[in-house]
């Protein structure tokens, strides 16, 4: 089949938008749980609808529910590709009041069609994104776009609204809703957790801007209180995910509380949002440059004394005597598995927490010297230019432009 490598494609991405694809015989449809439909059953594509289906034509839906699905048929056979239903705009309280006020809904749906807006996936890009990955699959399934139509179909009367107003029934319904909606957060979670701990910062950053302020779990009735609760969720998973990626607990503590302390200065649900972006940048940068998983235990002591203490003896006799083993083992085993040479290895990070200093301070080289355990700011300089190019002064005054 010679589109399947596209198709996957197009799976591939939807899944990361959180969107559902669809693909089965149009002649003998499934039951197709759209989000939460199985259960509240709000939605129900008609048979007829992809009997009537053309070939060579992509179809935009557009329903009554502000819902959207783009659907085709595949060819070389019968099948149907289904993507959808997801939304292209939040919806608020009011948007849902009027949805259930046009579609003579009972009050008491009211959180049964909340918790089902809440599990939709949610693209506000004019539907563009969505239209342009459909048409690209088009093409490659047709040819070019002069021999496919498109067809797009508004407030499409695919709809069989319940309006049962029974007690038990919509208790079964909500009780459904939940194990649905922890779910999916679980299976997130996991995702998010996977790629933090492995340093896959793209990814991660995808995954964690699919969070919208309306899908967090409302505990209480301060929604900013309620983001920031789902922020010291969120750190405590990644640090979880940090410590699973091989980082030692003295980087994840710094990083935690240095997380912790600005979740709970917020101001804004915008800020919380721009934070947790933040939170999963840098503890993927942790892993990044602090994981061990690919060193021996002893070179993993050595790593661990440097980065806690820059301005200790941190030779290579010192950490030979500390640890009980040959200086010339220890300096053949850290370079082995760190591709350079123990002091090399401590000026490196001694030129990195200089070039921290230089930026955040005002303190005079001499000082930042010493802060980085050299003392002789000669020999500080010279090491620093042998890193980065410049000496201390040079990178300070292009740094702040002077």
């Amino acid at each position: 089949m010679g589109y399947q490598a596209e198709i996957d494609f197009l799976c591939l991405v939807m899944k990361k938008y959180g969107v559902q694809t669809l693909r089965f015989p149009r002649a003998n449809p499934p039951v197709i749980d759209l989000g939460l439909r199985e259960n509240i059953h709000l939605i129900n594509l008609q048979n007829d609808f992809f009997a009537a289906m053309q070939d060579r034509t992509l179809y935009a839906v557009d329903d009554a529910l502000l819902c959207h699905y783009n659907t085709l048929l595949l060819p070389e056979g019968d099948e149907v590709l289904l993507v959808g239903p997801y939304l292209t705009q939040d919806v608020t309280e009011q948007t849902l009041l009027a949805l259930m006020d046009k579609h003579r809904l009972p009050s008491s749906m009211l959180p049964v069609i909340t918790h089902y807006y809440k599990a939709l996936p949610v693209i506000i890009v004019n539907d563009s994104m969505m239209l342009g990955l459909m048409n690209a699959l088009a093409e490659r399934l047709w040819g070019s776009d002069q021999v496919y139509e498109s067809r797009y179909i508004e407030n499409a009367s695919l709809t069989d609204i319940i309006r049962n107003e029974d007690p038990a029934h919509l208790s079964k319904i909500m009780d459904a809703a939940d194990l649905k909606l922890m779910e999916a957060r679980y299976e997130a979670e996991n995702h998010l957790m996977y790629a933090v701990s492995h340093g896959m910062t793209h990814q991660a950053q995808l995954m964690i801007s699919h969070a919208n302020e309306h899908v967090l779990e409302q505990r209480t009735l301060d929604n900013l209180r309620n983001i920031k609760n789902y922020g010291i969720v969120l750190n405590t998973l990644l640090r979880k995910a940090a410590e699973d990626g091989s980082v030692h607990p003295l980087h994840i503590d710094q990083l935690s509380s240095a997380m912790a302390r600005r979740l709970e200065q917020l101001r804004s649900p915008a800020d919380a949002l721009k934070l947790f972006s933040t939170m999963v940048h840098k503890y993927c940068l942790l892993v990044k440059n602090h994981s061990m998983k690919n060193y021996s235990q002893l070179v993993q002591h050595v790593i661990l004394r440097i980065d806690a203490d820059l301005t200790a003896d941190l030779s290579l006799k010192a950490h030979a005597e500390f640890l009980s083993v040959n200086p010339s083992y220890l300096s053949t085993l850290f370079k082995r598995e760190t591709g350079m040479t123990l002091t090399d290895y401590v000026n490196r990070q001694r030129v990195e927490h200089g070039i921290f200093l230089l930026n955040a301070t005002d303190m005079q080289v001499q000082t930042i010297a010493q802060y980085c355990g050299i003392p002789d700011v000669n020999y500080f300089t010279k090491t620093f230019k042998k890193f980065i190019g410049k000496t201390p002064k040079e990178y300070r005054q292009d740094i702040r432009g002077r």
